[in-house]
């Protein structure tokens, strides 16, 4: 039997026999009863987006709506559920756009720009949580997962269709000032509508060391069931360390420091043997927040890029998504990616401002790639409803071209 048959099936054995002998308590009626006093969720968010890419002669344009329904159970004997179904639909300019989605779900437009929405109905998360005593939880089936800041597992909330997993994961915070986390993927269920299988651990770890500050450390080795996807099996080990420190009256310091080291594994063809770096300071005072910071994707044309498949790539190296995978091309020369930015926000009662520019250019192959600015403008109502505008410009140096975005947006839940 495959390894994650054995996984799945050994963890959920240990959670039915862990389940049987659990002592009565508050809340032990009928499993019927759990169900029946459950609560459901709800949420939306409708999005306007334009694209002008100068690749192509018209800009992009797309109308889209996110529906979210879930239902959880109250506890009965440690054990719960929750299912959410999550539906995008298209309302309009569904010819202006190519949505990226997998066989039946591509809208058929090839000659505007990706805009990466589908239309998709479907289960987003269906899993049982299982408290294994006070301070362990195991969470077993289809789930959200976004570890630590999300370089490198997330759900891609950017986009209308969020990514999720099939996986078995167990938390634990037994060790005071500590948090342990281990997932088991079996497939990750991407935006695009599609699903890769694959047979994956993820180890996470965090230990609290002042007030303001905690330490991460991770291994995480993804390694990809189908062939076409083999470049993506890696073994990555990495610190993380990151928080606040008090400064003058009404100032604080900020900080976030990275490293990670990433190898090929599984039946990975290519040899992959890289870095990644970060390293962010800043300041905040009042409403008002600074930083400045230098990322770096390893790469080069002996040891391959350094890669993070699963993460919220949205985040990070710009809002106008030109740096989805870590450039590598033989023919030009050029391999990896730096990233020199600085952020400028505001945040006060319901408003919240952003400015990010972008500087891009090659780990190997000495070219620039080009610089970005990113803006956002948000207000939250009284009622928790958020309306937005965001924009992201990018613009090429020695390598592709220019494209900019705007998104209009408002998102609602309860």
């Amino acid at each position: 039997m495959r390894t994650r048959f054995a996984v799945l099936v050994g963890l959920l054995a240990l959670a039915v026999g862990l389940l049987t002998p659990l002592p009565a308590h508050a809340g032990d009626g009928t499993f019927l009863d759990a169900v029946q006093s459950g609560k459901a969720n709800f949420g939306f968010r409708l999005r306007w987006e334009s694209v002008d890419d100068d690749n192509f002669a018209d800009d992009g344009e797309a109308l889209t709506v996110r529906l979210n329904l879930g239902y959880r159970t109250a506890e009965w004997r440690g054990l719960s559920f929750y299912a959410e179904v999550q539906s995008v639909q298209d309302l309009a300019k569904e010819d202006r756009h190519n949505d990226k989605g997998a066989g039946e779900h591509w809208n058929g437009v090839s000659a505007y720009p990706a805009i990466a929405d589908p239309s998709i109905t479907d289960f987003y998360q269906a899993y049982m949580d299982l408290k294994l005593g006070d301070a362990t939880t195991l969470r077993a089936g289809r789930q959200e997962i976004k570890l630590d800041n999300v370089r490198f597992v997330g759900n891609v909330g950017w986009r209308q269709f969020h990514q999720s997993f099939d996986a078995v994961r167990i938390d634990t915070t037994a060790i005071p000032h500590t948090k342990l986390t281990y997932v088991y993927i079996a497939k990750v269920h991407r935006i695009f509508g599609d699903g890769l299988p694959m047979d994956s651990h993820l180890l996470n770890a965090s230990w609290k060391l002042t007030e303001g500050s905690k330490l991460h450390a991770y291994v995480y080795r993804l390694d990809y069931d189908r062939p076409a996807n083999w470049g993506l099996s890696t073994m990555t080990y990495g610190l993380r360390w990151d928080g606040s420190v008090a400064l003058a009256r009404d100032w604080k310091g900020l900080f976030d420091v990275e490293v990670a080291k990433q190898s090929d594994t599984g039946d990975n063809p290519n040899n992959v043997d890289q870095w990644y770096y970060r390293g962010v300071i800043g300041a905040k005072y009042d409403a008002f927040t600074a930083k400045i910071g230098y990322e770096l994707l390893g790469g080069d044309g002996k040891d391959g890029v350094f890669s993070t498949p699963l993460a919220t790539l949205h985040a990070w190296n710009g809002w106008a998504d030109m740096f989805l995978s870590t450039p590598a091309d033989a023919t030009g020369g050029y391999w990896g990616l730096e990233d020199t930015f600085v952020s400028l926000g505001w945040k006060k009662n319901a408003w919240n401002l952003l400015a990010v520019w972008h500087d891009f250019s090659a780990d190997t192959g000495g070219i620039d790639y080009g610089t970005e600015l990113d803006v956002l403008c948000a207000w939250t109502s009284p009622w928790k409803q958020v309306f937005a505008l965001k924009y992201a410009s990018f613009s090429h140096d020695d390598w592709s071209r220019d494209v900019s975005k705007l998104w209009a947006y408002t998102a609602w839940k309860f």
